[in-house]
């Protein structure tokens, strides 16, 4: 078929919608744009490299309107000419190799975008380079751990990305419980782990308090925060935001947790709770348990840090998450800023 015959075909907006089942498996969200440069049966397409493939899906993901040219860059462009149109045109050795190794199937967009970002990190792609095949579930791990932590021996012993955003928690506790020399010393040992667990038992460790002694003084907080000061006080905040801190008063009394009132629109009532890294906040709820809108969250939250109040799990909670590891995940935190909070811990 001449070039410039199979061209409008490609520019057929009618061939849109006509992805074959073989390439709606293999190319998933990509299917009915890829469907509509290469036309059913797409064996201009499905004929390429893997390499390719997966360099059409992400220069399409991108927008790109020229579709005849994009096209025949896939198809005729040397490797490296491509590799640079992938790279925004820098210089991007061993990309196309990297891509041959994505396996058969296209992945999505934020997987392509997450794979370039880390094949562009010096460290990440020491570790890409190396790897005999490269799975969106590697990607993730690598993506969620610390750069100090970009090891192949480290990437290898690590489970999930769960685990490893768990991993990075335990660096940055560490960092602020012991110091940042401390943190550094906990980074080499986690290189040096043979095995996984070995390498979060060790992390589990670095979370564990250096001197025994009790609480520190509560964070004194400035306006809008009214501090809940006394047992008739917090029986009267229980029943006016109908909730169970009243069960908390031992707590409150051996000064391990503090409650106060957010007094902004709309009210939160709040428990900061005290363990070897500090205050955390624990719980930010309105009236009847209900949750806090984003808005006003994010505008809290940003006042506790900088009275010096961190977020995000217990020390006890996540070294007791960090030893399961190595015996299968644990229940899994979500990945949004709301879920990394880890709000309703009130209990360790």
């Amino acid at each position: 078929m001449a070039d410039g015959m199979m061209n409008r075909a490609r520019l057929n907006p009618a061939k849109v919608a006509e992805a074959t089942p073989l390439l709606q498996f293999l190319a998933g969200p990509h299917a009915g744009a890829i469907a509509s440069v290469w036309p059913a049966p797409h064996r201009d397409f499905l004929a390429l490299p893997a390499a390719r493939r997966h360099a059409a899906a992400i220069l399409l993901a991108r927008g790109e309107r020229d579709l005849a040219g994009l096209a025949h860059a896939v198809e005729r462009h040397k490797d490296g000419a491509l590799a640079k149109r992938l790279a925004h045109g820098s210089e991007t050795a061993g990309l196309m190799k990297a891509l041959a190794r994505l396996g058969e199937t296209l992945w999505t967009t934020e997987q392509y975008t997450r794979f370039l970002e880390l094949f562009d990190s010096p460290r990440a792609n020491r570790i890409l380079r190396h790897m005999a095949e490269i799975k969106p579930q590697q990607l993730a791990v690598v993506h969620a751990l610390p750069s100090a932590l970009h090891e192949a021996i480290v990437v290898a012993n690590v489970p999930s990305a769960g685990a490893a955003r768990d991993l990075r928690l335990a660096l940055d506790l560490a960092g602020r419980m012991h110091g940042a020399a401390n943190a550094q010393n906990l980074v080499k040992a986690l290189v040096r782990a043979k095995d996984t667990a070995y390498l979060f038992a060790k992390a589990a460790d670095a979370l564990a308090g250096e001197v025994f002694d009790g609480p520190g003084a509560a964070p004194d907080l400035p306006v809008p925060f009214a501090r809940v000061r006394s047992a008739s006080e917090l029986d009267r905040i229980a029943l006016q935001f109908q909730n169970c801190l009243r069960d908390f008063k031992g707590d409150m009394v051996l000064g391990r947790m503090v409650a106060y009132v957010w007094n902004g629109q709309p009210e939160i009532v709040l428990a900061l709770r005290w363990d070897p890294a500090g205050w955390r906040l624990a719980e930010a709820e309105l009236c009847g348990n209900e949750e806090a809108p984003d808005q006003a969250l994010h505008d809290l939250v940003d006042a506790l840090a900088i009275a010096g109040v961190r977020t995000g799990p217990s020390t006890f909670t996540l070294a007791n998450r960090l030893r399961r590891y190595p015996y299968g995940d644990p229940e899994q935190i979500g990945e949004t800023w709301r879920d990394g909070l880890e709000l309703g811990e009130l209990w360790d």
